[in-house]
């Protein structure tokens, strides 16, 4: 399937409002720390990932204009898993390397003051948190813009749930802010996403 990059800012809204739709008759949701997310972006939204339903769910929540980042070899599932985020656009990314062409696509989103969200651990197979990667922090250092940890609990039995036509109690926490202090590389700020997610997420998930 090929995916373009995010899409106008129509299609980009409805899909949005639709999520918002769609999650209130599907799961419960408890929301906290929504006071953390700043008013204008460009700032990034690193939550943790344990389901594809992940940025559906989060949206509904963040209901802004959003770029969000994908895994370019998840371009081989199936059309049901894949045809929101086509619909929306999001731009494909390598798990191992940045390529400059998604740096540029992603600088382009930030000079738009958009919301990135990028998931750090770059995968949602295997249970709880995983070891994160520096894709958030690299963006959010360099272009000197906080970092919000994003905690979401309970997506991963949504699916699952569906089947048996109940809904998921979810909960999703919107961490406070993170911003590289002067000295501070990619690898402390990696290290200061996982610190906050860890300490918003149940101890199930660690």
């Amino acid at each position: 399937m090929k995916f373009s990059g995010p899409r106008n800012k129509i299609i980009r809204s409805v899909l949005g409002w639709t999520s918002v739709f769609v999650c209130f008759f599907i799961i419960k949701t408890t929301t906290k720390g929504k006071e953390n997310i700043p008013k204008t972006g460009p700032y990034i939204l690193a939550p943790n990932h344990f389901s594809l339903l992940d940025p559906f769910v989060l949206h509904s929540k963040h209901n802004k204009l959003t770029t969000y980042l994908m895994a370019e070899d998840l371009d081989d599932l199936g059309w049901k898993e894949l045809w929101i985020p086509w619909l929306y656009g999001v731009l494909l990314v390598n798990r191992k390397t940045l390529k400059p062409s998604t740096i540029k696509a992603v600088q382009k989103q930030i000079k738009k003051k958009e919301p990135i969200c990028i998931f750090p651990e770059g995968t949602s197979v295997g249970k709880g948190l995983k070891p994160l990667k520096n894709g958030a922090s690299y963006f959010a250092v360099k272009n000197k813009i906080p970092i919000i940890p994003v905690a979401l609990s309970g997506t991963e039995t949504i699916a699952k749930n569906l089947q048996k036509l109940q809904r998921t109690q979810v909960k999703i926490q919107f961490g406070a802010p993170i911003l590289a202090k002067e000295g501070e590389g990619v690898s402390t700020t990696t290290e200061n996403i996982n610190r906050a997610l860890r300490k918003m997420l149940p101890k199930k998930y660690l």
